[in-house]
């Protein structure tokens, strides 16, 4: 696994990712609400790696959220006011000699 950032192969071990000084407080990914009656679709990401040159923060899903994300994702919308693509991505393909990068 390399780094989305700098591409380096120089992680750390995945640790627990946390938002708060309470072990059980996890950073949430939640998407546009389907429905007026249906609940917002919520995802915990409860792990992370982090770069060791440029100090990049890698977040991820647990297995069970991942697979709850994959079940649900062709129904799943952009938050409201979300940019239509994200600051800084180029428009030119990624540099080929780095190989596909793994899932963690």
């Amino acid at each position: 696994m390399r780094c989305w950032i700098c591409g380096s192969g120089r992680l750390s071990p995945v640790g627990q990712l946390t938002s708060g000084e309470r072990s059980f407080e996890r950073l949430r990914l939640k998407f546009r609400r389907p429905g007026l009656l249906k609940p917002q679709p919520t995802f915990e990401a409860g792990f992370a790696r982090a770069c060791r040159d440029c100090g990049a923060l890698v977040p991820f899903l647990g297995e069970h959220d991942r697979q709850e994300l994959d079940a649900t994702a062709d129904d799943l919308a952009d938050v409201e006011g979300a940019p239509s693509r994200p600051r800084g991505v180029s428009d030119r393909p990624e540099p080929t000699d780095r190989g596909p990068r793994p899932r963690p």
